[in-house]
């Protein structure tokens, strides 16, 4: 797996900063060929959902559609990965300077956690997120702190759609199913 730390696109690739020069048909077949390749399954935590999984740009430029320059993500790590979406835009994600865990297993564990039913302060408690800290536009103060996707809904209703739908493929596991082939990686439904 690739390792994940809160991150931010870059405004000057932003979609309204920069013209497209990929047709939304030739999109849609880049992205089934990436889904298909990396199996549906994201890079970051192992979460595999035919639905709502985000086809990412690694070098941010939406241009830059070379296969290498692509892979599949879960939604939670979209929000991490773009930190600056998930917690201005978005406003679902706080960040913390310590944890027990690395951001790969915050990911998990909080899918999981929240699968059952657990409140986010059980949740926070549980991982060791410690020392709230807030989103400045700086890769090198972001790399080192924890990206939590919290329970409060997102201002974006595809979001709150699309973390819901990853909670109930959990949810719908029998206990037995959910061990994980690696970590993170859970059957689909």
């Amino acid at each position: 797996m690739k390792k994940l730390f809160p991150s931010f696109a870059n405004p000057d690739t932003w979609r309204n900063n920069i013209f497209e020069t990929t047709t939304k048909e030739q999109w849609q077949r880049i992205r089934e060929k990436i889904l298909k390749r990396d199996n549906f399954v994201c890079q970051y935590c192992g979460f595999k959902a035919d639905k709502w999984q985000i086809v990412h740009h690694i070098d941010g430029n939406p241009n830059n559609n070379q296969e290498a320059n692509l892979m599949v993500v879960c939604q939670m790590c979209n929000l991490v990965e773009h930190a600056g979406m998930g917690c201005i835009l978005q406003g679902i994600v706080d960040l913390y300077k310590k944890s027990e865990f690395t951001q790969n297993e915050v990911i998990i564990k909080t899918r999981e956690m929240r699968a059952n039913g657990k409140t986010d302060e059980k949740i926070i408690r549980e991982l060791g997120l410690e020392e709230k800290a807030e989103f400045q536009q700086d890769y090198n103060y972001l790399k080192p702190l924890f990206g939590f996707v919290t329970s409060r809904k997102a201002s974006d209703y595809k979001t709150n759609i699309a973390l819901e739908y990853e909670y109930e493929i959990i949810r719908k596991q029998k206990p037995a199913n959910r061990q994980q082939t690696k970590i993170g990686e859970y059957s689909k439904l």
